[in-house]
């Protein structure tokens, strides 16, 4: 039987999950000067794989919606570090020469694997820090003074981390009895499509093109309808154009069906107005920035095939996407508050869910939160765990209960955790979704948590939750 190891040992913070998201509070304090001050007092992260940073990004067969540049931009520090070293390896220099263009996801994996071993190395020359690689966590527990983490190793022996502060960043993930509860007016998905039905994340991972490709290739005139209208189902119907030579979709071959507008990122208002885009107002404009829909709006090649479709700005058509949105109201904001299955399906969407050899659901992420215990070893019900929209995190990352209560020290960051940000770090006010993106990770989201583990904030009272986007965007 494998042995339990009791660890003394205790840390100010401990990270749970060693990917992108992990990494991001480290980055963001060595980009303020603050890592040395940080590792000082005590870090351990914990990650199932066997090294630190790069996560799955780069399973994925599609490229990013953040810039090249952005990539690279996590290894500034005000003084030279192993992490601005980097700067000089070829790598971070093919990343830097795209600019404000997007890079293959394999290739910010890859870089991102650099990042997490000189991370590594770094935090591994402080006696009061730890980093366990091949460990998975398996429950957090609340202890006097802070959490304690009871982590397994490969070969099956226990040991608990003891630590002031605890972040989750163990990702999200598309559960199946999720999909099986998406209703589409009156009915579900699994109901209407059946065996045609399958998920956006197992499109775009490793194979999944292909598999796609494999079912479409001797089709004399395939049809994918693609379900949600977030960044990851924009993306989809890319990879579908874009990526699967052996499969010749005729006009309206994809079809994308979603609920709410499709809005288009701008670096201003002059340049979307330049191009005879006006499909926004003041709230729809960062403060901040003055970015029109900063967090709303799709980037990069998901932005120019939306703009393709719509013909905005002048850009050649692309006929093999079709759009279908399912709003059927005059009063949007009563629409949105309301579940799609309340509604009645247009017919027109109807046939193009029937006549679809596939339909890709593309209807968000849920966070694969750790079992969280009270002291008593009474499990505490997560918010998240309460619906299938509702948040891990409040505005200030902090993991909730399933009352709404911020729990003391507990943060979450990463894919579906709920971020939605707000005042200072900018944004438009229109903004109702979640988000994320390495580049708010590494800065202002990182940096919240870090100056919370830093400076630990007064006990949490009960907070009004924001809005958080339903999965059908």
């Amino acid at each position: 039987m494998p042995d339990f190891l009791y660890e003394e040992r205790r840390f100010q913070l401990v990270i749970v999950g060693g990917g992108p998201a992990g990494i991001a509070p480290l980055l963001a304090a060595h980009h303020a000067g603050q890592l040395d001050d940080l590792l000082s007092a005590g870090v351990a992260i914990v990650e199932r794989s066997g090294a630190l940073g790069a996560g799955t990004i780069g399973h994925y067969a599609i490229n990013s919606d953040s810039s090249g540049a952005t990539f690279v931009d996590c290894l500034r520090s005000p003084v030279p570090t192993p992490l601005t070293a980097l700067y000089d390896h070829p790598l971070a220099k093919s990343l830097a020469a795209a600019g404000d263009g997007a890079v293959p996801l394999r290739d910010a994996g890859r870089f991102l694997a650099l990042v997490g071993a000189a991370l590594e190395a770094m935090i591994r020359d402080y006696a009061g820090c730890a980093v366990l690689t091949c460990h998975t966590a398996c429950h957090v527990r609340r202890d006097r003074d802070g959490w304690r983490v009871t982590v397994r190793d490969e070969h099956g022996n226990q040991r608990a981390l003891h630590a002031r502060n605890v972040v989750l960043a163990t990702g999200g993930h598309q559960p199946e009895e999720r999909l099986a509860a998406e209703r589409v007016g009156g009915a579900t998905l699994v109901d209407l499509c059946g065996d045609r039905l399958v998920q956006s994340g197992d499109v775009l991972g490793l194979g999944g093109l292909q598999r796609m490709a494999d079912r479409l290739s001797g089709l004399d005139d395939p049809r994918v309808a693609v379900v949600g209208g977030s960044t990851s189902a924009a993306a989809v119907c890319h990879a579908l154009l874009n990526r699967m030579p052996t499969v010749r979709f005729k006009a309206g071959g994809v079809t994308l069906l979603h609920r709410r507008p499709l809005r288009i990122y701008y670096p201003d208002a002059q340049s979307a107005l330049a191009e005879g885009y006006t499909e926004f107002d003041e709230e729809d404009i960062c403060g901040i920035s003055g970015k029109v829909f900063r967090f709303a709006g799709f980037r990069l090649d998901s932005r120019e095939l939306i703009m393709q479709a719509r013909g905005i700005g002048g850009r050649a058509p692309e006929p093999r996407l079709a759009l279908h949105c399912l709003r059927r109201s005059a009063n949007p904001q009563t629409l949105d508050s309301q579940p799609l299955d309340s509604q009645t399906l247009d017919p027109q969407a109807l046939g193009i869910l029937n006549r679809a050899d596939i339909v890709v659901a593309a209807v968000g992420y849920r966070p694969r939160a750790l079992p969280v215990m009270d002291m008593d070893g009474t499990p505490i019900r997560l918010l998240s765990q309460t619906g299938p929209q509702q948040p891990l995190v409040d505005g200030q990352c902090r993991v909730l209960d399933g009352a709404g209560t911020a729990l003391p020290n507990l943060f979450g960051i990463g894919l579906s955790a709920g971020f939605v940000p707000r005042g200072a770090l900018g944004g438009e006010p229109s903004f109702r979704g979640q988000a994320n993106g390495l580049w708010l990770w590494q800065k202002d989201v990182g940096g919240l948590i870090v100056d919370a583990v830093r400076r630990p904030p007064k006990p949490a009272s009960r907070q009004p939750l924001q809005e958080n986007v339903d999965a059908w965007s």
